[in-house]
């Protein structure tokens, strides 16, 4: 048995970028067994990932939170066996063989923990006039305290991010505290995607339950450093916000334009099909893909620009 196990999860429109991730580990190398919870899955979307060595489908449970696939990280996480299991969302890709950094120190919790500077940014709507950016705001730390009700002070002073960690499954128990929490205090009839700007505590949906948790929970895992990201030649790249690039590129995606073209390339040399590749996805196209993300950039800060002026003007 493997001492470590990949974990992700897949619906139908997350297809694309599934495949792309488990292409991106097999070209470089990584050998370990790769789990995938499905829901919603054709046979052809289930055949297009079986044909990836090593990977294990697991339909995800009827009963299941299916409002997005972030709910089904912890189901994800409980079908590995091994010692350390790591969760990679469905919109990432490894630039290199991770193996060896898929390392928990033997019984933690290996979580990338957002600088300050991220942190101000994402809760910059939140801050109360006389508060110091930069660390968690007092009043998101105070819904916090209380949903959890476990400690008084917290044990960080900054939130995590989920796309991609390691844990022991000592601490399974955590995990699954994490999901009951996350049924707690995420309405069933919140926005299906991973951001619900209209919560002000739990905006961040499933990351910011997991970070409450690190906060006020007792005994929570020991938190370990997140090496996932140090060298970009050997890194997990997440590709969030929206579009994808399998949907259109975003100006920041660019840079890897060639690396998921290549895996399609590396793909097809290995004599597996492939779902009809869309034109931004060839490489001869990626002048026009610049173009056509430059484009959207422009289109989305007028659309921002116009947004705020007529709340400007309505008040």
């Amino acid at each position: 048995m493997s001492s470590k196990t990949i974990v992700t999860a897949c619906d139908h429109n997350f297809v694309w970028g599934t495949y792309l991730l488990l292409l991106s580990l097999r070209r470089h190398g990584v050998q370990l067994p790769i789990h995938v919870v499905t829901h919603n899955l054709g046979e052809v979307d289930c055949a297009l990932l079986h044909q990836v060595g090593g990977v294990t489908l697991f339909r995800a449970a009827d009963e299941a939170n299916h409002r997005n696939i972030v709910y089904q990280k912890t189901a994800a996480i409980l079908t590995a066996e091994t010692d350390l299991i790591l969760w990679i969302d469905s919109d990432c890709i490894v630039t290199g063989n991770i193996t060896p950094l898929i390392d928990a120190s033997g019984e933690g919790l290996q979580i990338r923990m957002r600088p300050a500077e991220e942190i101000a940014y994402l809760f910059k709507k939140r801050y109360a006039r006389d508060e110091k950016t930069g660390t968690l705001p007092r009043k998101v730390l105070e819904v916090w305290r209380k949903d959890v009700g476990e400690r008084l002070t917290p044990a960080i002073n900054t939130s995590c991010n989920a796309h991609c960690f390691a844990v022991h499954r000592k601490h399974l128990d955590f995990i699954r505290r994490w999901d009951a929490q996350i049924r707690k205090v995420i309405p069933v009839d919140s926005a299906a995607g991973v951001v619900n700007d209209r919560s002000f505590a739990y905006f961040l949906l499933d990351e910011a339950v997991m970070s409450s948790m690190l906060a006020f929970s007792e005994g929570p895992p020991a938190i370990k450093r997140y090496v996932m990201d140090r060298d970009p030649a050997c890194a997990v790249i997440h590709f969030g916000g929206r579009p994808k690039p399998w949907q259109r590129w975003l100006l920041r995606n660019m840079e890897y334009f060639d690396r998921v073209v290549e895996l399609l390339e590396w793909a097809e040399g290995q004599g597996w099909f492939l779902p009809a590749t869309p034109w931004f996805l060839q490489r001869k196209n990626k002048m026009f893909c610049r173009i056509h993300a430059m484009t959207f950039e422009i289109e989305r800060l007028i659309r921002r620009t116009v947004h705020g002026l007529r709340k400007k003007t309505y008040r």
